[in-house]
């Protein structure tokens, strides 16, 4: 199971935005929200083209319409967002 980059446990929900605005200033994209069963076939594919790859627990970000998904402590658990950003150093 993924939990993140290198913090332990799942992030709280009330911390979930902030760590998404932190992940952005970083330079961290968010690509997309999915489940654990497509997670490391798209976690692969971003890796094969070499580009660093974070898992994080879901969370709504500015501008989206549809949060109720989030709030359900089973959806937290099946699904995850994945953040890309270039190796350093790799252009």
């Amino acid at each position: 199971m993924f939990g993140g980059s290198d913090r332990p446990g799942p992030i709280m929900k009330e911390n979930a935005v902030e760590r998404h605005r932190q992940l952005i200033e970083e330079g961290w994209e968010r690509r997309f929200t999915v489940e654990e069963s497509r997670l490391s076939e798209m976690k692969q594919l971003y890796e094969s083209l070499g580009m660093e790859v974070i898992i994080e627990d879901p969370t709504t970000v500015d501008g989206q319409e549809c949060r109720s998904c989030l709030d359900l402590e089973a959806f937290r658990e099946l699904y995850k967002t994945i953040y890309t950003r270039s190796k350093e150093g790799v252009e």
